[in-house]
């Protein structure tokens, strides 16, 4: 699987809102589903991903707002694989480490 990503976040605690840049190639074989995880914490998680789509914004989980303050943080962009045709998670998870700026 090969991605296509910016490692910088950046979070609108006014908008409740994360915008990114992760996109699941048209090449890929495989779903994917977005997670970006502070401190073992998933603020934001996109649905699936089909092959040749891609996500530039997405709404916070709830609650999370009131969690994050202004600033910046060290975080993951954790990607989740299923199979297309069974819906099956896949073991494999990656962890892709991204820079997160909050703002209010």
């Amino acid at each position: 699987v090969s991605l296509t990503y910016s490692r910088e976040v950046t979070i609108s605690l006014s908008e409740k809102e994360a915008s990114l840049l992760f996109a699941n190639p048209g090449k890929s074989n495989q779903d994917m589903v977005l997670q970006i995880v502070v401190q073992g914490e998933v603020l934001v998680q996109s649905g699936t991903l089909k092959p040749g789509n891609q996500v530039t914004a997405l709404a916070l989980m709830d609650g999370m707002d009131e969690k994050l303050s202004a600033g910046t943080y060290e975080g993951n962009f954790v990607v989740l694989y299923y199979d297309p045709e069974t819906g099956e998670k896949a073991i494999v998870n990656t962890e892709i480490p991204i820079t997160i700026t909050v703002n209010n």
